[in-house]
């Protein structure tokens, strides 16, 4: 009866725990500067700007503009070096006479 009572209260003590870490971080909000609780050095919030958030999808669309095509020219090849081997593949036998 005793360890369940103790286990009930190590439950109760993490549950507050986390209440208390939740509610903090609410208050903190998200774009403001942060403390760290160790060292005390100050570190703000990892949003991006606006002007990060352009570069990505120009280079997003540049990267996009080069492997497209080269995954499309690397098809081509792949399928004419398939039929050069499935052509090559084939038994013929050679013909004895040429006026058939």
């Amino acid at each position: 009866m005793k360890a369940m009572m103790t286990i009930k209260t190590m439950i109760n003590a993490m549950a507050s725990r986390w209440r208390n870490r939740a509610t903090q971080q609410e208050k903190q909000g998200a774009g403001t500067n942060e403390i760290c609780p160790r060292c005390g050095a100050q570190f703000t919030s990892s949003r991006l700007a606006l002007r990060e958030m352009a570069l990505s999808a120009v280079c997003g669309v540049l990267l996009l503009s080069i492997l497209l095509p080269a995954g499309w020219m690397a098809k081509q090849w792949i399928d004419r070096q398939e039929d050069r081997f499935l052509d090559h593949m084939y038994w013929r036998e050679p013909l004895d006479s040429w006026s058939l």
